[in-house]
């Protein structure tokens, strides 16, 4: 997800406040909190695990047939962009406590990557490869140094987080097995079941309820069949 508006500037501390103004969509407020020792420790962890992430082929290949373009090849590829354009891995709050994390690019201030703070405390070792995860899509927003965003975009940015998840379920076999943190089943376990679902419904459902109001793509992101089908979907749904 990316913010397309910033009212507050970085690095000072004090009343941080971003708003996602994206046409047609639910206003996000954000503001960043100051990490403290532990949440650094647990940012650390997660670059350090994704850094080690690599695709299994079969996975890759199924995502592009599908019309997803993953932004980086590898989790490598990722921490290696964060580094070079010293993008900040912040906390913060959300007026949607519904959003796990979300992107700021300011020509002036740079890339934060913003994690919603109610996973702050979440230090277990399948939270770590959680936020992994949604700072491993938000770096895909990332890339592209614009605000501009699209379905597409979406598309291909959420498939790093399930290429990355399948890739710790093989790595770390049962890691995942009780994990029921609402970062887990509304969004690192849900998208895979929902890529992966021969049928594609809910999946398409689903990005349409959260991204419909985007367009299917832009220039960067040429929308695919799956990009299409999901905007008429929320256009559908939205002219009843």
């Amino acid at each position: 997800m990316k913010i397309t508006s910033i009212i507050c500037k970085l690095p000072d501390f004090k009343a941080k406040v971003y708003s996602n103004g994206s046409p047609g969509a639910n206003p996000v407020f954000v503001t960043v909190e100051k990490p403290d020792r532990a949440q650094i420790s647990t940012i650390k962890r997660a670059l350090d695990e994704l850094e080690e992430v690599e695709y299994l082929q079969n996975d890759l290949l199924y995502m592009k047939t599908l019309g997803a373009n993953p932004p980086f090849q590898n989790g490598r590829e990722a921490v290696d962009w964060i580094k070079k354009n010293k993008a900040k891995i912040l906390y913060a709050d959300f007026s949607n406590s519904n959003v796990h994390a979300c992107l700021n690019y300011s020509e002036n201030d740079g890339i934060t990557i913003l994690i919603n703070s109610k996973y702050k405390n979440d230090c277990s070792y399948p939270d770590v490869l959680a936020i992994s995860e949604a700072i491993f899509h938000e770096c895909g927003h990332g890339k592209d140094m614009d605000n501009e965003n699209s379905i597409q975009e979406e598309l291909n940015c959420l498939s790093l987080n399930v290429l990355a998840h399948r890739f710790y379920q093989k790595k770390y076999k049962g890691i995942f097995d009780n994990s029921n943190s609402f970062l887990y089943t509304q969004g690192v376990s849900l998208y895979p079941k929902l890529f992966f679902d021969f049928f594609k419904t809910a999946l398409k459902n689903r990005i349409a309820d959260k991204y419909g109001y985007l367009r299917s793509g832009d220039s960067k992101h040429p929308a695919t069949d799956l990009a299409e089908d999901i905007k008429r979907i929320y256009e559908s749904a939205t002219y009843i």
